[in-house]
C-alpha cells in the first residue's frame, strides 16, 4: 500500500543562511563569480552577505549591488575579518557610507569576527 500525501503535508527544508568568504576567494573575478553562482544555484542555501577585511569593504558593497541587480537579492550582512579591532568603527562607518552611497545599496549590518583559524565565528560587536 502506498500513502500519497497532499503537497501541504510535505515539509520543505528551510534554507540555510550563508555568508560567502571573499577573502578566501582572492581577487580573481572568475573564482568569485563561480562561488557566487554555486551558492545562488543551491535551493537550500540563502546568501545573506559577505565576509571580507575592512580594506575590501568597497569591493564587497559593489558586489552586493551586483547581486541585487543580477539576482534580485538584497544582501544584509557584512562580516569583517580583523585581528586588530582598535579604532575600526570610524574607518568602517566611513567606508560603508561612501560605498553604499556610490552603489545605491542599503547599508548592511556589520559583524566583526575573529581570525578564521579560531573555532567558529566569534562575533564581537555589531554596528
Amino acid at each position: 500500500m502506498t500513502l500519497h500525501l497532499p503537497h501541504r503535508f510535505v515539509h520543505e527544508q528551510p534554507r540555510q543562511n550563508t555568508v560567502l568568504d571573499l577573502s578566501a576567494l582572492g581577487t580573481d573575478n572568475s573564482s568569485i563569480e563561480d562561488a557566487l553562482r554555486a551558492v545562488m544555484d543551491q535551493p537550500h542555501l540563502r546568501l545573506v552577505g559577505f565576509r571580507c577585511t575592512s580594506g575590501a569593504i568597497d569591493d564587497a558593497i559593489g558586489l552586493m549591488e551586483r547581486v541585487r541587480r543580477d539576482y534580485g537579492v538584497i544582501l544584509t550582512e557584512l562580516v569583517l575579518q580583523e585581528n586588530d579591532r582598535v579604532d575600526l568603527r570610524e574607518v568602517v562607518d566611513e567606508a560603508l557610507d561612501e560605498a553604499c552611497a556610490r552603489n545605491r545599496c542599503p547599508r548592511p549590518s556589520v559583524v566583526f569576527a575573529g581570525h578564521p583559524a579560531e573555532p567558529g565565528l566569534s562575533a564581537l560587536t555589531k554596528s
